[in-house]
């Protein structure tokens, strides 16, 4: 793999691109958004639990984005940086909404689960898809949040620490402890 290219999920994001967005590209902009949006909008949608609040903050992230693409710098994952910028146009939008920032992550599970439907077939089984629904009602709130953000949308744990406001030792907890249990579920289904 190139090594301006950081995987992520089933996409390459190149981190040359932003350099390229910077100077006008909009080619770069383009493919930048078709590698990422899918990760960032189930983020968003995780933290508004309204599906038009996040298409809006997803706009808004990627207007920032492309607007702060001259300020990327090649360090930890261009999707660490995104959600961060993500996260802070978030925190702008509670601000002057004043809206719940309670998290619905049975939303984030369909949005994942869909997500996955669609480029897996094997997904498409039923009896996988009763087992992932089985699986995700074992796990609490945060753990559930916390593993898909490692397993599914691959960012490291110290990532997701940031991500979600906690310590990098609270998330490494919950993320063995969640483990654990679904290994235990696993073998009793």
């Amino acid at each position: 793999m190139d090594e301006n290219k950081k995987q992520y999920g089933n996409d390459a994001i190149n981190e040359d691109w932003f350099e390229a967005i910077s100077k006008g590209d909009d080619q770069a902009f383009t493919e930048l958004y078709y590698a990422s949006y899918k990760e960032l909008f189930g983020f968003l949608l995780s933290l508004t639990r309204n599906k038009e609040d996040a298409e809006d903050l997803l706009q808004n992230t990627y207007i920032r984005i492309r607007n702060g693409s001259h300020l990327y710098k090649k360090q930890g994952t261009p999707m660490t940086w995104m959600c961060a910028i993500a996260k802070n146009q978030y925190l702008d939008f509670v601000r002057k909404n004043k809206k719940n920032n309670s998290v619905d992550y049975d939303e984030v599970e369909n949005y994942v689960s869909e997500g996955m439907e669609k480029q897996s077939p094997q997904m498409k089984n039923v009896e996988d898809k009763m087992l992932i629904e089985h699986i995700f009602n074992i796990l609490g709130e945060e753990e559930r949040t916390i593993v898909t953000l490692h397993m599914i949308d691959g960012l490291k744990h110290r990532e997701i620490a940031e991500l979600v406001g906690l310590s990098l030792s609270t998330v490494l907890s919950k993320y063995n402890r969640s483990l654990k249990k679904l290994k235990n579920c696993l073998v009793d289904y």
